[in-house]
C-alpha cells in the first residue's frame, strides 16, 4: 500500500495539525502501520514517526436517487460513528444518511463495525418537478439540478426534445410569478412548451 501524502498528527509545538509525509511506508496485517519521516505544516519540525490505526472496513450502503436504489460500499474506520442526518462523500457526490441498520434494528447512530447497512439519498443533485402545458394536455417532467442552481420565471428550460417557458414557480411557502428561486426550495414549476421558429 502506498504511503499517504499527509497525516494529521500531534506536534509538540502546534497540537494536532496536518504533517506532510517526506518518506515512509505502510504495512501491517490487522492494523495499518505507517513508518516514516514527516514535517509539520505549521512550524516545519521534521521527525520520524510510527503510527498505527485499525484497517478500514467496508460497510454496505443503499443509495436512493430518482426513485431507484443502488447498492454500493464505503470504507470506514471500525470505531467511526455513523449517524442519521450526517453527510458523507461518495466519489464525486454527496449523500445524506437517512437510516442506520445495526443488528436487525434501525438506530440513530452506531460504530461502523456494528452497522449492517447504511441507507442514504443523494443531496448533491435534486429533482425539480415541472408541469408543462402542451396544447390541451399537461405533461410532467423532471429537471435534475444542483441544490443551489436557480430557476427564474420567464426562463426557458431545455427538456430534451422540447423547451419550456417557466410561467410560475411554487415553493413550500409561496407562489412566484416573477423572480428566481433555488432548486432545493422548489415544490413544482409550471410552464408551457415553446415552439421554435425556423427560418426558411
Amino acid at each position: 500500500m502506498a504511503a499517504p501524502s499527509a497525516l494529521v498528527l500531534r506536534c509538540e509545538e502546534c497540537g494536532d495539525v496536518p504533517h506532510r509525509v517526506l518518506r515512509g511506508k505502510v504495512g501491517g496485517k490487522a492494523d495499518l502501520v505507517f513508518e516514516g519521516v514527516v514535517k509539520c505544516t505549521k512550524c516545519g519540525r521534521v521527525r520520524a514517526v510510527v503510527t498505527r490505526e485499525p484497517r478500514p472496513i467496508e460497510v454496505p450502503v443503499v443509495v436512493s436517487w430518482l426513485g431507484a436504489s443502488e447498492r454500493t460500499t464505503m470504507e470506514f474506520a471500525p470505531d467511526e460513528v455513523v449517524a442519521v442526518g450526517e453527510e458523507l462523500e461518495l466519489g464525486e457526490g454527496r449523500l445524506l444518511v437517512t437510516a442506520v441498520e445495526a443488528g436487525s434494528a434501525r438506530v440513530p447512530s452506531a460504530a461502523a463495525k456494528d452497522v449492517a447497512t447504511i441507507w442514504a439519498k443523494r443531496v448533491d443533485q435534486v429533482r425539480v418537478k415541472f408541469s408543462v402545458n402542451k396544447g390541451n394536455r399537461t405533461v410532467a417532467h423532471d429537471v435534475v439540478a444542483t441544490p443551489d442552481e436557480e430557476f427564474e420565471v420567464g426562463e426557458i428550460v431545455d427538456l430534451g426534445k422540447d423547451r419550456a417557458l417557466v410561467h410560475h414557480i411554487r415553493t413550500k411557502h409561496r407562489t412566484l410569478r416573477e423572480g428566481r428561486v433555488r432548486a432545493d426550495e422548489i415544490v413544482r414549476m409550471y410552464g408551457r412548451v415553446v415552439r421554435e421558429r425556423t427560418s426558411r
